[in-house]
């Protein structure tokens, strides 16, 4: 059984869509929330997870806090929002413990924090991405104002769900939705059988080392 790592796993956005398809997928965040099937979850601070750790699964992915660079696409309301220190320490430590382990990994977050860590691979709507595996051709039409709704059940409420708070709310906003969840799996397989070789050598997907 294929195995992810989850990491700011969240509302296990990436991990439903994975176990959905028979991978064990471990996830790690400072919130506890119910393990979907097929799921485990670790409470721990992304910031002490290791290279050494991470190397373990066979693909990677993450969705770091995006509260910070989220304010600098708003300059409307945010005019001189703070330097989000804390979204770049946060990005930059996943992004190089994934590549210190050598393992195929995806990163998501918003189109503003490229202005901090770089310009992303590709994008599926709103959905940013980072990372060596990320699919070349993605779903769209994918956005985030789909949970965008009021929640004081006044007039042009067209769903139940209006009546979520906006804690909640923003949580379903940052959540991954299954169809760039399961095209990033679908991808995340097609990498793992070309690595897997009739030899037992996985083929790493950067021009590195092999390992067994």
């Amino acid at each position: 059984m294929p195995r992810l790592l989850d990491l700011c796993c969240g509302r296990w956005g990436w991990s439903k869509s994975f176990a959905s398809r028979g991978w064990h997928c471990t996830g790690v965040d400072l919130q506890r929330s119910e393990a979907p099937h097929n799921c485990e979850l670790w409470i721990w601070n992304v910031l002490d997870v290791t290279a050494d750790y991470v190397s373990k699964f066979d693909f990677g992915c993450a969705s770091t806090p995006c509260d910070e660079f989220a304010l600098f696409g708003m300059k409307h309301f945010h005019p001189n929002p703070p330097y989000p220190k804390l979204g770049i320490k946060l990005f930059n430590h996943v992004r190089a413990i994934f590549e210190e382990a050598q393992i195929p990994y995806v990163m998501e977050n918003v189109k503003a924090a490229q202005h901090f860590v770089g310009p992303a691979v590709h994008h599926c709507g709103s959905f940013w991405l980072w990372g060596n595996a990320v699919p070349p051709l993605m779903p769209q039409g994918i956005s985030k104002t789909k949970w965008t709704m009021r929640t004081d059940g006044g007039p042009g409420n067209t769903c139940p769900e209006f009546y979520i708070g906006k804690k909640e709310r923003a949580a379903k906003l940052a959540t991954i939705p299954p169809e760039l969840a399961n095209c990033v799996a679908q991808y995340a397989e097609r990498i793992l059988e070309t690595r897997l070789g009739k030899t037992g050598i996985i083929y790493l997907t950067s021009p590195r080392e092999q390992r067994t």
